[in-house]
């Protein structure tokens, strides 16, 4: 009991002023703030993939971790929609992580909510 009330006060709160609205941002800006996010407190991920030489590539890792871990919205006809589970399974980013699939994209102008990150950084944080 005593350590539930005291968890919230434990996790680690690192603000980004690159989203203080609520507005959504996109996949690629989305990635170097969760990569940013997990360099600064030290999360075990970000220490996993440097060792495996990632390097420049890591971004581009964060980048399709979201995409298979929360929901994304994209443009693939006029209006943006949710991109479902089962059309995001097996397909790479391309365009710099701003579309999804090969030759023609199927989605392009990747978006993440807010609400949607703050999932996806819980998940980061648990990720061992």
């Amino acid at each position: 009991m005593f350590l539930t009330g005291l968890s919230k006060h434990l996790k680690p709160t690192v603000r980004f002023a690159g989203w203080r609205d609520n507005k959504a941002r996109s996949l690629p800006e989305a990635a170097r703030l969760a990569q940013a996010l997990a360099d600064a407190e030290g999360l075990p991920i970000s220490k996993t993939l440097a060792r495996g030489g990632q390097g420049a590539g890591t971004d581009g890792w964060f980048a399709q971790s979201i995409l298979n871990t929360v929901p994304v919205y994209g443009t693939s006809g006029a209006a943006p929609e949710r991109i479902d589970a089962a059309a995001r399974s097996g397909l790479l980013l391309t365009g710099g992580a701003d579309r999804v699939g090969d030759g023609p994209p199927v989605w392009q102008g990747l978006q993440v909510k807010r609400e949607d990150f703050a999932r996806y950084v819980e998940w980061l944080r648990s990720v061992w």
